[in-house]
């Protein structure tokens, strides 16, 4: 299950202080501030940013790749481990 995206923008439009206009893919889009880490920004080239994984498919209508996941979650059940007899040291005891 993917956690989190990487996310790279052509040029950032605006800012309010809780969202980010961007443009994304030929489209403007809003993302909210405190959704998005690691938000770099080159105002030549653009930038890029981290959000979770539901943000992206409610914007982008897909679900994300594995190359763009930065985070991906496994879950898994570990196995149980049996606790070892130990004799107690004869120098601990009173």
């Amino acid at each position: 299950m993917i956690s989190k995206v990487f996310v790279r923008f052509d040029k950032m439009y605006g800012e309010t202080p809780r969202a980010f206009l961007l443009l994304i893919e030929g489209q403007e889009m809003w993302f909210p501030k405190r959704f998005c880490r690691n938000f770099i920004l080159n105002k030549k080239l653009g930038g890029n940013m981290e959000i979770p994984a539901w943000l992206y498919r409610e914007k982008f209508g897909r679900e994300p790749d594995e190359e763009d996941a930065t985070l991906i979650v496994e879950h898994h059940i570990p196995e149980p481990i049996e606790p070892k007899n130990i004799e107690p040291l004869k120098e601990l005891s009173r």
